[in-house]
């Protein structure tokens, strides 16, 4: 394990077993991370803030070196405040990394700050936020949310 802190940005608009895979691959390679929901006021959302922490909470339950928290700021003002190392960011398919790498070429040149982007797992390709969204409007089951996220939005009827 190397004694390095990570940061995972992202809107978790929920949280998906996508996004726990990278964290979980994450928690395995480095010391500490964190996973934070940021906050862009241009952006609307399917789920609260409250509703996101809760859930990414129950999803990263047990992972002992997660951190889950949000910020309304930039990545790289969180990554200085909190003395995070690096940012780690999935990928899905080759079409997602000029955007990728353009924030990362970002984050870089404007906080100094390396970005590792890690491709997803073979069969996570069509694993995202949005599928979950449309999955849920139309009251399907949907079985790429982590089985407590699942639990919460039944439970909350959210």
């Amino acid at each position: 394990m190397k004694k390095e802190t990570v940061i995972l940005p992202g809107s978790y608009d929920p949280v998906t077993i996508g996004h726990l895979d990278i964290i979980k691959r994450a928690a395995e390679e480095y010391e500490r991370v964190y996973a934070v929901i940021f906050i862009n006021p241009n952006k609307s959302y399917r789920f609260s803030l409250d509703d996101r922490v809760r859930m990414l909470m129950l999803a990263t339950e047990g992972l002992e070196n997660v951190l889950v928290s949000y910020s309304t700021g930039l990545v790289i003002d969180y990554m200085r405040e909190h003395e995070i190392d690096k940012i780690v960011k999935g990928y899905r398919t080759d079409a997602d990394l000029p955007w990728e790498r353009e924030q990362a070429e970002w984050n870089k040149k404007h906080g100094g700050y390396d970005t590792l982007l890690v491709k997803c797992r073979e069969g996570f390709e069509d694993i995202s936020s949005t599928r979950a969204r449309g999955e849920l409007a139309k009251g399907k089951e949907c079985e790429i949310l982590p089985e407590a996220v699942r639990e919460y939005i039944k439970l909350r009827g959210i």
